[in-house]
């Protein structure tokens, strides 16, 4: 059986970890909060999901196309290869994964663990891999051989190198694999799990009263219970809201706030986000952060530029460099990021206004960015701003002119 049968029918890690299989490698386990910290257990900090959320759905959201120079500019392929348009083979098929889906895969794999894998499955006539599949990270072992190359092992089974799709992230020198972001900031994440950890058993035990209701002299069980209802009865719900109590019998009540002890995990939670913030390079008013001013940008447009510049630029070319090694000599695989940089409408008119002023875009590949059809003569680059088609195609033949005089 082939190793890369081996690998489709191998089960796959569940949700919450393989116990048989260490996750995050020697740098995982407990952090300084006595917290265990996993990838499974690092998700469920909300900023920690929203932060692998916002980067995977967005690289795997922008299209790729192979690209090839030509006359001084790069163009797309006529004929996009199978690696390309459908690298996982789901485009056709279910059973397999589209190209979202294992784009997806892939970036989650890196946010988590710095390392992403695909094996190839199968190659075309000209022995270029055309279907990938999504390996977990914790299936695959990386390392030197003697030639100074990377060599693979997949389930404990090697794997040549050329079989082999590996996305790092962030990497020490002279390591073969990058570093897991969980694993380096573990300390971190178990602060923000352990906040999250005391909130839910704040709310969940109730160790703290509201309030004490204190007589002279000793009550019995009955009668504290008795008491107790009374008053709840009187005083508790929307109804009774700001109504006056009235205690008797030298019964007294003492209300009871929560220590700011008690109450600095909000604060602590509230770093935690920012922490992730600043670990994932994610803005801070993506993760509901927006009780500050940003120094992202003024506007909309302005913080997308900077999320694209500082932030999604590394990832895009993580992806092109390994997609890019899969293309022929002299062919590139490019992420299309031109729907991230769509403005308001507005500022998208008066920017084709000017593109088209300065000879830059042609009137069809204004409208080719806004998903329209081409128009007849829109393809003439140096026809005036102001020049006008009298709605006849100015290619096509003039009509035959008919004598009126022949006419019955």
């Amino acid at each position: 059986m082939s190793i890369l049968r081996r690998a489709l029918e191998k089960r796959a890690v569940s949700q919450w970890g393989d116990s048989s299989i260490p996750t995050n490698g020697s740098l995982g386990g407990l952090s300084s909060a006595g917290v265990p910290v996993t990838d499974q257990r690092a998700l469920q900090l909300a900023a920690v999901y929203a932060c692998v959320r916002i980067l995977s759905t967005a690289v795997s959201g922008l299209p790729m196309r192979a690209m090839r120079p030509q006359g001084g500019i790069t163009v797309p392929v006529p004929d996009q290869p199978t690696i390309v348009a459908d690298p996982f083979g789901g485009a056709n098929d279910v059973r397999f994964l589209s190209r979202r889906a294992g784009f997806q895969q892939l970036a989650v794999s890196l946010g988590l663990r710095g390392n992403a894998y695909a094996l190839v499955l199968s190659r075309d006539w000209l022995f270029r891999p055309n279907r990938l599949a999504v390996i977990h990270p914790d299936r695959v072992k990386v390392d030197w051989d003697e030639d100074g190359g990377r060599c693979y092992e997949v389930d404990h089974q090697p794997v040549p190198a050329s079989d082999m799709i590996h996305l790092m992230g962030m990497c020490l020198p002279g390591a073969p694999t990058a570093m897991s972001p969980i694993a380096y900031a573990r300390h971190a994440i178990g602060l923000g799990l352990a906040a999250l950890d005391f909130g839910g058993t704040f709310f969940d035990k109730g160790a703290h009263m509201t309030g004490v209701i204190s007589v002279d002299g000793n009550l019995d069980k009955a009668q504290a219970r008795q008491m107790k209802e009374a008053f709840e009865a009187s005083h508790s719900g929307m109804a009774n809201a700001h109504s006056i109590g009235i205690l008797s019998g030298g019964a007294k009540w003492q209300s009871i706030s929560v220590t700011p002890e008690d109450a600095q995990f909000l604060g602590t939670r509230s770093a935690a986000n920012l922490d992730m913030a600043m670990l994932y390079g994610i803005p801070p008013h993506m993760l509901g952060q927006v009780d500050r001013t940003t120094s992202w940008g003024t506007g909309i447009e302005q913080q997308w530029l900077s999320f694209l510049s500082v932030t999604l630029e590394p990832w895009i070319g993580i992806y092109e460099d390994a997609w890019s090694a899969l293309l022929p000599r002299g062919t590139s695989a490019k992420l299309d990021t031109a729907h991230l940089l769509r403005t308001d409408t507005a500022g998208r008119m008066a920017a084709y206004v000017q593109g088209r002023t300065a000879g830059v875009f042609t009137i069809n590949e204004i409208r080719a960015r806004e998903n329209a059809a081409p128009v007849p003569g829109g393809d003439d680059i140096f026809a005036p701003l102001n020049s006008a088609h009298g709605g006849a195609d100015p290619a096509a033949p003039p009509e035959p002119t008919v004598d009126p005089s022949t006419e019955e």
